[in-house]
């Protein structure tokens, strides 16, 4: 689904980061658009804790915005908080 409205995207996380067992990520789907520099932003697909699943290349931020309101009418709510980024 991120590939279809983003375009180029990468899997990121598939267990929980700071957990000292393994846990994997929920199964909970919500989108966030992480701001770059110069314009640019990452959509992120991530559970319910913001634990990243997969991110998008770095895209200008209007057309990541326009990404995350696709996702939404998709069903795929935006999460109100911070993303964890394996980066």
């Amino acid at each position: 689904m991120l590939q279809k409205v983003a375009g180029p995207s990468y899997p990121m996380l598939i267990l929980k980061l700071g957990v000292a067992e393994w846990t994997p990520v929920g199964e909970e789907m919500m989108n966030k658009v992480v701001r770059g520099k110069n314009a640019t932003a990452a959509l992120v697909i991530c559970d319910g804790e913001g634990n990243s699943k997969a991110m998008s290349a770095w895209i200008p931020s209007e057309s990541a915005d326009g990404a995350s309101r696709r996702l939404e009418a998709e069903g795929i709510p935006v999460f109100p908080g911070d993303v964890k980024l394996p980066i």
